[in-house]
C-alpha cells in the first residue's frame, strides 16, 4: 500500500512538486525516501495526488506527479466531538483514535471538574494537530480534523451544531442509550448531516 502524506497548505496544481519545511525532513531524513519511492499526498480538499521522487534532501523533496484521483471518502454525517482534556497523555491517544474512527472537529472542553484545567496552547495544540495529522495519514482519511481552541462547555453546548449527544453516568433509566437516542432519530440524523457529542472529565 502507498503512504499517504498530509501537506499542509495545499498541493500544488502542477506536474512538478518541490516539497520543504518539515515534510521534507521527515520524508528524507526520518524515513529515509530516495528517489524513485512513490508516495500519495493530500491537502483536505478530498484528492490524492501520486507522486515519485526524483530527488530528495533534509531541506526540499522533488516529485514528478504521476495522478491525481478522489481521495477515501468520508462519511455523509459529521461527528463533532468536545471532550473534556484529561491529564497525562490521554488526550494525545483520544485525538489519534478519534480521527481514525473519523471525526470532523474535536474540541477540548475546560470542564469545572477536569482534573486538568489548563488550556491547549502553544506546544501543546501543535502537538495535538500533529497526531491528527498521523493518525489520518496512517489510517487513510482524506481529511484531517480540525482541533479547536478549548471552550467553556456553556459556550460550546450553545454553538454545537447537528443532534446533541450527553452521555451521563447517573442517568439511568431516565434517558435513553446513545443507540436508542440515535435509532429514534435517524431520519433527523442525516437530515441534519451533523452530530455533537459531550463527553465530561474523569470527575464526572
Amino acid at each position: 500500500m502507498i503512504r499517504r502524506f498530509y501537506v499542509d497548505g495545499g498541493v500544488p496544481d502542477e506536474a512538478h512538486i518541490v516539497i520543504d519545511g518539515q515534510l521534507a525532513h521527515r520524508l528524507a531524513k526520518v524515513l529515509r525516501l530516495r528517489a524513485d519511492d512513490e508516495i500519495a499526498l493530500f491537502d483536505g480538499s478530498g484528492d490524492d495526488v501520486r507522486v515519485r521522487i526524483t530527488s530528495a534532501s533534509d531541506r526540499s523533496v522533488e516529485c514528478d506527479v504521476l495522478e491525481r484521483e478522489a481521495g477515501p471518502v468520508e462519511s455523509a454525517v459529521q461527528v463533532h466531538l468536545y471532550q473534556s482534556i484529561t491529564k497525562g497523555e490521554r488526550f494525545e491517544w483520544l485525538v489519534e483514535k478519534v480521527t481514525e474512527i473519523g471525526a470532523r472537529t474535536i474540541t477540548p472542553l475546560l470542564a469545572a471538574r477536569a482534573v486538568v484545567k489548563t488550556g491547549g496552547d502553544g506546544n501543546r495544540a501543535e502537538r495535538w494537530r500533529r497526531i491528527a495529522i498521523e493518525a489520518a495519514e496512517q489510517c487513510g482519511r482524506g481529511i484531517v480534523p480540525e482541533i479547536g481552541a478549548p471552550r467553556s462547555f456553556d459556550d460550546a453546548i450553545a454553538s454545537a451544531s447537528g443532534i446533541v449527544l450527553l452521555p451521563y453516568e447517573s442517568a439511568g433509566d431516565v434517558a435513553p442509550s446513545i443507540h436508542t437516542a440515535l435509532a429514534a432519530s435517524i431520519d433527523e440524523l442525516f437530515a441534519l448531516s451533523a452530530v455533537s457529542i459531550f463527553i465530561g472529565p474523569e470527575g464526572g
